[in-house]
């Protein structure tokens, strides 16, 4: 039986000042052949503060692919300085310290004490915490964001990938069903609720309503389930473009984003967009 050893040294770690995040931060390294310290420079990207809200999925720990009995993530709430999780057998809860220096660091951290699997990897989820003082996204882009937590030496100890299906919360305009554009005057809407799990909408006739599934080990999966929709008789071209919509939906199970206005709801056995949407402002 294996009970966490790190409740007490979870995530306590001082955070440690040093250059501003748009220059170069600067860590000692033991030199192999004078046995001096020498400074090696390092170059930190940051993120924007509302991009990093929400949940991320912690991939590795201390050079290792973490295992988990349930999905390992942390979830940032910048307004509150708070993150919760799941370390893949307890979750956790601890106070977040970040500024715009590339600095982040996790205090205060507490988790529930259930026994975990010899094979989960939960200590090295929590010393990792423990250990970061910086962060650094490694490649910001439209279908995936990867960050490396850093200890002070600026040594990675993990990392963490954002949950996508956080970005498809909001209403949507259906631009395009089966790889047609719609031209109706009125296009149809999706609104995505990923917290309730709530898909609702007009399928460009009448108001639909539903749920949403998703394997959370898979970072793009979605699907819709329990599509029911009202009866009302429309346009010949409105039907037309709600029976596509309606038929797309119950094939759909996955998603990319496009950019940062667009998305598109995809069949992952035939590798084709079903659906393409257009965020709502």
């Amino acid at each position: 039986m294996k009970i966490s050893q790190f409740i007490i040294a979870a995530c306590f770690m001082a955070l440690c000042s040093t250059t501003a995040c748009k220059t170069a931060q600067t860590v000692q390294q033991q030199s192999s052949t004078t046995q001096q310290e020498q400074p090696v420079t390092k170059q930190f990207k940051g993120i924007d503060m509302k991009q990093l809200n929400g949940t991320w999925n912690i991939t590795q720990a201390l050079g290792k692919d973490v295992v988990g009995d349930k999905p390992v993530n942390i979830i940032f709430d910048i307004d509150a300085h708070r993150i919760y999780g799941n370390n893949g057998c307890n979750t956790f809860s601890g106070t977040l310290h970040i500024d715009k220096s590339c600095n982040i660091s996790f205090t205060e951290c507490l988790t529930t004490t259930a026994a975990c699997r010899p094979e989960v990897t939960d200590g090295n989820v929590m010393q990792a915490l423990a250990y970061t003082t910086y962060y650094n996204v490694v490649n910001p882009s439209f279908d995936e964001t990867t960050i490396e937590l850093l200890d002070k030496d600026g040594k990675r100890v993990a990392l963490i990938e954002r949950q996508l299906r956080d970005l498809l919360n909001g209403m949507w305009d259906v631009t395009e069903v089966a790889g047609k554009k719609v031209r109706l005057k009125e296009k149809p809407s999706m609104v995505i609720d990923i917290e309730t799990g709530k898909l609702t909408g007009n399928s460009g006739c009448n108001i639909m309503n539903g749920g949403i599934q998703y394997d959370s080990n898979i970072n793009n999966s979605i699907s819709f389930t329990g599509i029911a929709s009202t009866r009302r008789m429309c346009t010949p071209d409105a039907m037309e473009v709600e029976d596509l919509m309606l038929d797309a939906i119950n094939k759909i199970d996955s998603f990319r984003i496009i950019d940062n206005n667009h998305i598109a709801l995809c069949s992952s056995a035939t590798r084709h967009d079903l659906i393409t949407l257009q965020r709502r402002h």
